[in-house]
């Protein structure tokens, strides 16, 4: 059975809609890692989102700008759904920079929690990191600190304390519940 990969679209406004579906093609070294998708409305379905890290999550778009049926343009997603962040296709491989860390049980956090360090401007910093459980080999985020102000440490969590999937409060590093890790 070939891996499902998610991707999300978005107008723009912060709301995304979430999609899933089979691999269909490869663009990367090994097995199916991408799926086929028609962005430029001419009836052939010759782009694709295309899972690099091969963590089940699209992320880089990949078009064919001359229907050759070879993807010459990428992008990453800048936050929204809209896939608008050009990047060289060298620079989409496993182990880039921008690639989040492996996750990793971390030390001193409760019992099976996992942490995700992830790079999110390129620059070989940290600037958010997600703290969850497991669940059939992805990580469920319960926690996202993240460092606004780009100074190296993280300032703001965003927690989901119900387990929902959706965020439910934020503190900063003054709040006494900033340092409290999981739920």
């Amino acid at each position: 059975m070939d891996p499902v990969i998610e991707y999300l679209f978005g107008p723009g406004d912060g709301s995304t809609t979430r999609w899933s579906t089979p691999a269909d093609v490869t663009l990367g070294d090994a097995g199916p890692d991408a799926v086929r998708l028609d962005f430029d409305g001419d009836g052939r379905r010759d782009d694709a989102m295309w899972d690099t890290d091969a963590d089940g999550i699209a992320d880089a778009a990949a078009l064919d700008t001359d229907d050759d049926d070879v993807p010459d343009a990428f992008y990453r997603d800048s936050g929204a759904g809209l896939w608008d962040r050009a990047v060289a296709r060298d620079a989409l491989g496993a182990g880039a920079p921008h690639d989040p860390a492996p996750e990793d049980h971390t030390p001193g956090e409760p019992d099976g929690s996992r942490l995700r360090r992830l790079d999110l401007d390129a620059d070989g910093d940290t600037d958010a990191e997600l703290v969850g459980a497991e669940r059939g080999g992805r990580l469920m985020a319960e926690s996202l600190y993240v460092d606004t102000d780009d100074d190296g440490t993280t300032d703001t969590v965003v927690v989901d304390l119900n387990g929902d999937g959706v965020a439910d409060a934020a503190y900063d590093k003054r709040d006494p519940r900033f340092t409290r890790r999981g739920r």
